[in-house]
């Protein structure tokens, strides 16, 4: 794969060419009845028809990629993904910590005990949530993370979660794997805590305030700058109307708006908007609290297989549930196809040889590009940026670059605005070289920044990937996409800002959105919630099988 900068164009070599046309005239050596203008108007006809066949090639070949960019997919809006995005409110208006859900009150029990379990055999158990006063909740909407685990086996698994909205709860987990298995249930969010959360997520677009910094030559402003601000001063706006995207800065006091160069952020203290009473919900100790229950570890039996598994081979657009596989021995099995054992560095390699590896998003998108330096010999950076990082493989021809997506970008040093594009610009850069387009294998991951801002904010972004994505699978079919879901991560930094919970409400949108696409998910929510995994960024060995559920897509 040779070099490209970022800015290559648009429609290069996975850019549908008519194939060159040549048209043979007869000699006229010899037929002595051609006259000179008869032979003139015999060459122009040859040569119109010659031409009409080219147009008609183009038109053909021209149709059929619209075709395939237009007619599988409908234009889906941002209040079509916010109405799917449902959560069972709490119906009454908070009033104190005492009537809110308790994690310590709150009783987990063993759903129809079998006198044996075998892998691949269905455990229930029944969450019966209670307030800190004990008293049973009549209504639903607690958020919760359940999970199995067997520690020795380095083994575990997410559970899935049924609101039945009258205080309890339903959670299934699929026993993948023989030996003694305990059952987790986690409290994330008492449903008192999720109202709250859920109105500040959609009111509140300045939990993190941005700061613009303009520069002209050795000049330097600065501005607050947000995605919505007051109209009460003068405004240097940031729009393209394609995309219906929005940024804007308060004008600097001289300086031209088109010198905005860079852009950082703080927290506001406190919890804007909230009663003394309300900021009690947000207190770490009230959050992700281990429910206790009553019955010992579960014994699984190997009966008709070791461990579970799928032998059907991952193909883009499979359907994608969760909980989506299970760690055993630190290694991700998918439940839904067959995942590669891609973590060595030969497997790796002979995997990627000869392709360009795309990485598109935040940190937790370019912890891939810094493992895959680290854990292949060959692989060195030749460019280790804030906003754009590059690694090459020179003997096997493998190229992973990483982009920086625009803003919002929460983070409190300076990061340059004209160094940063958004997704769908990054893109739309790409192009297949030499004809070939299974050399193209593109991961977006992205969310963590958006966390702080409404939900109208990611899925508007969203819709321009998606967008995208079907520009790129149009020029390039045979391109390799995939959307690399969020993580769990620590909340340290405020939650009312980065609350788990917004992420998995992010993840559900962007189910939504590409559900219907030629896309594959590599869920590393699912795989964060089976370890409990609390880390902004992952450890290693869960990148690493992030890393190897993509390989498993194209390599055998």
């Amino acid at each position: 794969m040779n070099e490209e900068g970022l800015n290559s164009p648009v429609l290069g070599a996975c850019s549908v060419m008519a194939k060159s046309t040549s048209t043979v005239l007869p000699s006229a050596v010899g037929h002595h009845f051609w006259t000179r203008s008869k032979m003139k108007c015999a060459f122009t006809f040859l040569c119109a028809m010659g031409l009409f066949c080219i147009i008609v090639y183009e038109l053909y070949n021209w149709t059929s990629v619209l075709e395939q960019y237009e007619s599988p997919h409908k234009e889906v809006t941002v209040d079509e993904i916010m109405l799917a995005l449902s959560w069972a409110a709490s119906p009454a208006n908070f009033t104190s910590i005492t009537s809110s859900s308790s994690a310590e009150r709150s009783v987990v029990r063993l759903e129809h005990p079998e006198a044996q379990y075998c892998v691949g055999d269905t455990l229930s158990v029944l969450v019966e949530m209670k307030s800190y006063a004990g008293h049973p909740k009549a209504h639903g909407g607690d958020f919760i993370q359940a999970r199995i685990l067997s520690p020795k086996l380095n083994a575990g698994a997410s559970g899935d979660v049924t609101d039945f909205l009258n205080g309890s709860y339903l959670v299934r987990y699929r026993l993948f794997w023989p030996g003694e298995v305990q059952v987790s249930v986690r409290l994330i969010h008492s449903s008192e805590t999720v109202k709250l959360l859920q109105r500040n997520w959609t009111q509140d677009y300045n939990k993190a305030v941005h700061t613009g910094t303009f520069i002209s030559g050795a000049k330097k402003e600065t501005s607050l700058c947000s995605l919505r601000l007051g109209s009460d001063r003068p405004l240097c706006e940031y729009r393209k109307k394609e995309d219906g995207e929005y940024y804007a800065c308060y004008r600097p006091k001289t300086l031209p708006c088109d010198t905005l160069a860079l852009a950082s952020s703080v927290y506001p203290r406190g919890y804007p908007r909230l009663t003394k009473e309300e900021a009690q919900l947000l207190d770490m100790k009230n959050s992700g609290i281990e429910i206790k229950n009553g019955f010992h570890p579960v014994t699984v039996f190997p009966c008709t297989g070791a461990t579970y598994g799928s032998t059907k081979k991952c193909v883009a657009g499979m359907n994608s549930p969760f909980p989506g596989g299970y760690f055993f021995s630190n290694r991700w099995s998918s439940s839904v196809c067959q995942t590669g054992f891609f973590l060595s560095e030969y497997a790796v390699t002979r995997c990627l040889k000869g392709k360009t590896l795309y990485l598109l998003g935040d940190s937790t998108a370019r912890q891939w590009i810094e493992y895959l330096e680290q854990r292949l010999k060959g692989m060195k950076f030749t460019l280790k940026g804030a906003d754009l990082q590059l690694a090459v493989d020179a003997n096997n021809n493998i190229t992973i670059r990483w982009i920086r997506h625009a803003h919002p970008w929460v983070a409190t040093y300076q990061s340059s605005v004209n160094a940063s594009v958004t997704i769908p610009e990054a893109l739309d850069s790409i192009a297949a070289v030499g004809g070939g387009q299974e050399d193209v294998i593109v991961v977006i991951g992205t969310g963590q920044h958006f966390r702080p801002s409404p939900p109208e904010v990611f899925i508007r972004r969203l819709l321009n990937i998606r967008r995208a994505i079907l520009r790129l699978q149009a020029r390039c079919p045979q391109a390799q996409v995939f959307i690399k879901l969020e993580n769990n991560r620590d909340i340290k930094l405020g939650m009312i800002r980065f609350s788990n919970w917004y992420g998995y409400m992010q993840n559900l949108a962007q189910r939504k959105v590409f559900e219907d696409m030629r896309v594959a998910l590599v869920d590393a929510w699912d795989m964060t919630v089976a370890t409990y995994s609390l880390k902004l960024h992952p450890d290693n060995f869960i990148v690493s099988n992030q890393i190897a559920v993509a390989l498993s897509f194209f390599c055998d």
